[in-house]
């Protein structure tokens, strides 16, 4: 039985717009952010799903709770949907930013993805599965689904849904 996996992008935080790197610390969702979250309600009030995943930073859940608001829903916290370790970097400007050895491994994230994609099709077969994420992360798990780089991936927009068949 395949499995449907819906990935969301979490909305635009204070952190997106000051042009400074998140990683997995908790992000704060920007008043544009929030109005992104909420023009979801009317898509997902039109979708049937059994199953909410949301990484447990604070900003996928922010936007999860505003996009759901109104919508029955069962929502289940995923650490393995957090976006990538940023380590020393988390905080910093992307502008001239050189990633380094504190930083989460690409294939450290294939890993995390793909024990997450083997996860949601053990735990929820034939399911319609509704999965808040990051950025980053939803580029690499759609590489991964698809067999190529994530460079060819195109970037999801904030509270974007993209569909897959597992």
């Amino acid at each position: 039985m395949s499995t449907t996996l819906y990935l969301v992008r979490h909305g635009e935080t204070e952190e997106n717009a000051r042009g400074v790197f998140q990683g997995q610390t908790p992000g704060h969702l920007s008043a544009k952010g929030k109005e992104e979250a909420a023009s979801l309600r009317p898509t997902l009030a039109g979708m049937t799903f059994d199953i909410v995943l949301c990484s447990d930073l604070q900003r996928c859940l922010d936007t999860a709770n505003i996009a759901l608001e109104g919508i029955e829903h069962k929502l289940v916290k995923e650490p393995l949907l957090r976006e990538r370790d940023l380590g020393n970097l988390a905080g910093t400007p992307i502008k001239g930013a050189v990633l380094n050895e504190t930083v989460e491994t690409e294939e450290s994230m294939k890993a995390r993805i793909n024990t997450f994609i083997e996860k949601v099709k053990k735990e929820y077969p034939g399911k319609k599965v509704l999965a808040f994420s990051h950025g980053f992360l939803c580029r690499i798990m759609q590489a991964e689904l698809e067999g190529v780089t994530h460079r060819d991936v195109t970037l999801m927009g904030n509270c974007e849904i993209r569909e897959f068949v597992l």
